[in-house]
């Protein structure tokens, strides 16, 4: 009977690990709710088959079931259905016969388990956590190959628990070799390792879960930054727009103010101021990247408005070959941040330079006043903003873009000038 509660434990743990692995390596057709009840199915049917006794038929009914799963249930083309179903199957059986290979060194008996309760749990529940942990190391890479962007700082760290669960049992199992355990004993025990080995599972899925919601939240930050930008530029757009609006109003008197001018040189003077108000509307067009020129224009205008000097050169390089989104948030990030801090400085200034070093490197340098020193961790920059949480992520922002280009990236600040300056080198693509 407590082998038969075992087995039962054990089969709801492998559709658990299935189904886990499934909604984390494929894109689901249906919801989770389905994808697990269908897991739940499988496995009933195949401790069912199990009973028979039949190794051979149960293998092979494993195979097809675990490949109809991935088929049916996820957006996935067969041929990988049946890699992971087999990968699925191979590792479980290894993980088996290492770990009564293990015990039999222990306690020289390779069958120990069809004889005693004892070793039974210790070769299922180290068996599954050992084939656990494989299975979670195959299903990270199997992400990292899809999701270049995933973070695996902790996820390592998490196979701790699963190692030591695997040492406890082990444990355990040695002390009870030569001991009769009453009944109440070996309930503990098997409460005990199944609980072990469902703590395990479940702290990964916690994991997983987490680090979802963080990325989530990570994007929803991103947007409201990028939200924040694009405000701010649209008021700027709208007041120039107002602007415009009244020059357009005025443009009357001023034809009427011309045609009373009766010398040349007075009318020629007075269209030239004109031309100079005009300007200040016109769109910037210094280089033959229409998205850079956007966001240089955008800084102009910023800068007018709050009487930072803004020098722009990007005559010899205009680093199309980065992808319009990213030379967005790239350069707004760093102009951003660069007016920002121009703003709190008397006499503010911002110098944008972009150009060839060679046939493989483009520069761009940026240069602004600073009063305040920047901060550093470990030699990164950090934000000196409020609100760390959420600036913080334009700094990362940079640095993505920085490792995707393969760029160098360097800083550098001169306390006695107080001048701050970025310098990136890109390799032309």
């Amino acid at each position: 009977m407590s082998k038969i509660i075992i087995d039962f434990f054990m089969y709801i743990f492998e559709a658990t690990l299935l189904w886990y692995y499934g909604n984390s390596v494929f894109i689901s057709k249906y919801s989770k709710s389905v994808c697990y009840i269908s897991s739940i199915f499988i496995h009933i049917l195949l401790g069912l088959i199990y009973q028979l006794g039949i190794v051979y038929l149960n293998a092979i009914l494993l195979v097809t079931l675990y490949c109809a799963f991935f088929v049916i249930l996820y957006q996935n083309k067969i041929s990988s259905s049946i890699f992971h179903a087999v990968i699925f199957i191979i590792v479980m059986f290894a993980s088996e016969i290492l770990v009564m290979g293990i015990g039999s060194f222990f306690y020289s008996d390779f069958n120990a388990m069809d004889k005693e309760l004892s070793a039974y749990i210790y070769v299922i529940i180290s068996s599954k956590i050992l084939y656990f942990i494989i299975i979670m190391a195959i299903m990270k890479i199997a992400q990292k190959n899809k999701r270049e962007n995933q973070n695996d700082k902790y996820f390592w760290a998490l196979f701790i628990l699963p190692f030591s669960s695997i040492l406890m049992i082990l444990s355990f199992r040695y002390m009870a070799y030569d001991t009769v355990l009453s009944t109440e004993m070996n309930t503990m025990w098997i409460a005990s390792s199944i609980l072990v080995l469902f703590s395990n599972i479940v702290v990964f899925i916690i994991y997983e879960y987490s680090q979802k919601n963080a990325a989530e939240l990570y994007d929803l930050k991103a947007a409201n930054i990028q939200e924040e930008q694009d405000k701010k530029y649209y008021d700027l757009i709208e007041s120039s727009n107002n602007e415009m609006r009244g020059f357009a109003h005025d443009i009357k008197n001023h034809l009427i103010q011309i045609s009373n001018i009766e010398k040349p040189e007075e009318v020629r003077l007075y269209i030239d101021s004109l031309v100079d108000e005009v300007d200040k509307f016109s769109y910037t067009g210094i280089s033959k990247n229409k998205m850079l020129d956007l966001i240089i224009s955008k800084y102009i205008r910023i800068c007018e408005r709050k009487s930072i000097k803004f020098d722009v050169d990007a005559k010899t390089a205009n680093l199309t070959y980065i992808n319009n989104a990213d030379l967005s948030t790239l350069m707004n990030n760093l102009l951003d941040n660069a007016v920002e801090s121009a703003d709190k400085s008397k006499g503010g200034f911002v110098q944008l330079r972009i150009f060839s070093r060679n046939e493989q490197f483009d520069g761009l340098i940026i240069r602004n006043t600073c009063i305040q020193e920047p901060k550093e961790v470990n030699g990164k920059l950090q934000t000196t903003k409020k609100n760390k949480k959420l600036h913080g992520i334009g700094v990362s922002n940079i640095n993505r873009i920085i490792k995707k280009y393969n760029a160098v990236y360097d800083w550098k600040y001169d306390s006695e000038s107080q001048i701050f300056e970025t310098d990136i080198a890109f390799k032309k693509q």
